[in-house]
């Protein structure tokens, strides 16, 4: 198995860890002057007018364009000289990156940064600010990410506080509309569907405006019969820019060349059932209807082209988690053609098979990203992603005990490098929370395989130590115990990667400050690789090495003292004098002896 077994030294007495790679640039690139925004000009300019409430909330269904509309007000800010800042919420670790670089452009030092109290020290930074500024907090879909310090967001305590003064405005996008969940001095916008005047015109933009596509009258039937919902509007009018550009000679009834057989496609089978004519506001369940019959439509024409990989590719994408997914370090073409549903696929027919899904607006891939350390993404709209994946059942676990041995793969390979080292930690970052919901996915669905379950469990153990390396120990001790339920049953006590878990459970504990419960863990642990692995493997050697360090944290200058000595000679029998880890533990035996002399 990939990744079995491996090792790795902690440093003991670990310090935290510089941030991850993070850019806090509004994606201004996104931005198509071909399409322009329409049916929200009026709620732009209000956003985008001085004054007026200092903190807004943009909310409303997935897909009625609350990340594009916040862009142009982005883009506007900049046009009228204020700086922009724009960071994700979607994710804790990502958001308090994007936090923390955000301090940085303010003048805070990283000293200041490092203690828990960074939240307050940004706020009165962004309070006292003159210049006009505009932070957006994006996809802040869980409120309570934003909490920080205090119990919910009303408090005012965490990322997203009360601000006062006329030069700065935050403006948080999320779906979550309800009053509990935000404080009384934020003003909430709700963020409808389009109208039929601008929702046809959207549909025609993305269409490309196709005089054989026809009429106005025909582009507002269909545009209404979609709920004037703008992804919806996209995914369709992508379709039918596409099929207008295929010459009449290669199609045949297969393919839709109207907007009116667009309309008729949509109207057959049970869609009545599903999505009945709008006489009102989209519920989430319509919503998530509608989008799965567009993108069906549009899948059936890759089928037909014939791109068939179009199809299971997206299922792949739809079982991973709700996050920006690094394609190119995840989506192995050899592992993916040894599967049963992308069989023989090439590295070619896969690249042809993304680009397709993002040429009909199904995905977002991202090829633009030219810095040494980015990592280009492909990202699946909520309301795609959650049309697309199977239902409970054999397909579901498929792919994903398939995206199971692509994390494993991904995990281990040189290019990501290990989650303590900062060179890999954008990979880190992007590939943690698919790590997390497939591990979750398989631990809990019936019927995954030992060697899915291990595979996945390895991928979820390496997370959670990028997790701890950037100080979110609660999360990484809690997925460390999961890893430790999931390794017990599939390999057993003694097994070597069960004991590292168990390890790696014990150095959370230390970082919690319980020394006495870390050193027990520590002890068993070393008994057990004592008696499995021998007194000279370095796995054993590592733990001994932690033993001591406890021993130092607690307290017990001369114990440790002790114990290090063992352990250094130990490791210059077995390693030699200059290894990394017998220079470590050397380190520690002089800083005791001078402690204790």
């Amino acid at each position: 198995m990939l990744g079995s077994g491996v090792q790795h030294v902690y440093l003991g007495g670990r310090e935290r860890a510089p941030e991850p790679a993070v850019s806090i640039e509004p994606p201004i690139g996104q931005r198509d002057e071909q399409l322009p925004l329409r049916g929200r000009e009026r709620l732009l300019a209000d956003l985008a007018a001085p004054g007026g409430a200092r903190v807004r909330v943009l909310h409303g269904l997935g897909g009625c364009g609350k990340t594009r509309l916040t862009l142009e007000v982005a883009f506007a800010a900049q046009q009228r000289g204020a700086e922009a800042w724009w960071i994700s919420a979607a994710e804790p670790a990502p958001l308090a990156a994007g936090m923390r670089a955000l301090g940085r452009r303010l003048g805070v030092a990283d000293a200041e940064l490092d203690h828990g109290d960074a939240a307050d020290v940004i706020w009165q930074r962004l309070a006292g600010r003159q210049q006009p500024w505009l932070l957006v907090i994006d996809n802040a879909d869980d409120p309570q990410v934003l909490a920080g310090a205090g119990a919910c967001v009303a408090e005012g305590r965490g990322w997203l506080r009360p601000l006062a003064g006329p030069a700065g405005m935050v403006l948080v996008t999320s779906r979550d509309g309800n009053p509990a969940s935000w404080g009384s001095w934020t003003q909430r916008h709700r963020l409808q569907a389009l109208p039929a005047d601008p929702a046809a015109a959207v549909l025609a933009d993305h269409a490309g405006h196709h005089s054989s596509l026809g009429t106005d009258q025909e582009a507002q039937e269909l545009a209404a019969r979609l709920g004037g919902l703008p992804l919806a509007l996209k995914i369709a009018g992508s379709y039918l820019a596409a099929a207008a550009a295929i010459p009449a000679v290669f199609t045949d009834d297969t393919v839709i060349r109207s907007y009116r057989q667009y309309l008729e496609a949509i109207e057959g089978g049970d869609l009545a059932a599903v999505f009945p004519a709008p006489d009102g506001q989209l519920s989430a369940e319509q919503a998530r209807g509608l989008i799965g019959r567009t993108w069906e439509l549009t899948l059936d024409l890759l089928d037909a082209r014939p791109l068939p990989e179009a199809r299971p590719v997206l299922r792949l994408l739809a079982c991973l988690a709700d996050a920006p997914v690094p394609y190119q370090l995840l989506l192995h073409p050899a592992t993916l053609a040894a599967s049963a549903s992308l069989r023989d696929i090439t590295g070619a027919r896969l690249w042809q098979a993304l680009k397709a899904l993002d040429d009909f607006g199904l995905i977002d891939l991202d090829i633009s990203s030219q810095a040494p350390a980015a990592v280009p993404v492909a990202r699946v709209h909520p309301l795609v992603r959650d049309t697309s994946r199977p239902p409970a059942g054999p397909a579901r676990l498929a792919f994903t005990e398939l995206a199971a041995r692509l994390l494993e793969r991904a995990a281990a390979t040189e290019a990501t490098g290990l989650p303590e080292d900062p060179r890999g930690w954008p990979a880190w970052q992007l590939l943690a929370p698919h790590c997390a919901v497939i591990f979750a996915s398989l631990t809990v669905e019936p019927g995954g395989s030992d060697d899915a379950v291990k595979a996945a469990a390895y991928a979820a153990l390496m997370a959670a130590r990028y997790q701890a390396n950037q100080g979110f120990h609660a999360a990484a001790e809690a997925q460390f115990r999961g890893v430790l339920a999931a390794r017990l049953r599939v390999l057993g006590p003694d097994h070597r990667d069960t004991l590292a878990t168990r390890h790696e459970i014990a150095l959370e504990m230390a970082e919690g400050g319980d020394h006495a419960g870390a050193e027990a863990e520590f002890r068993d642990v070393l008994a057990a690789k004592l008696r499995v692995l021998g007194p000279d493997h370095q796995s054993t050697l590592t733990t001994r090495h932690e033993v001591a360090q406890v021993m130092a944290d607690r307290g017990d200058h001369t114990a440790a003292e002790a114990e290090y000595r063992d352990v250094l000679a130990a490791r210059l029998r077995v390693l030699g004098p200059d290894h990394p880890s017998t220079l470590i533990t050397a380190e520690w035996v002089y800083s005791l002896a001078a402690r204790n002399a």
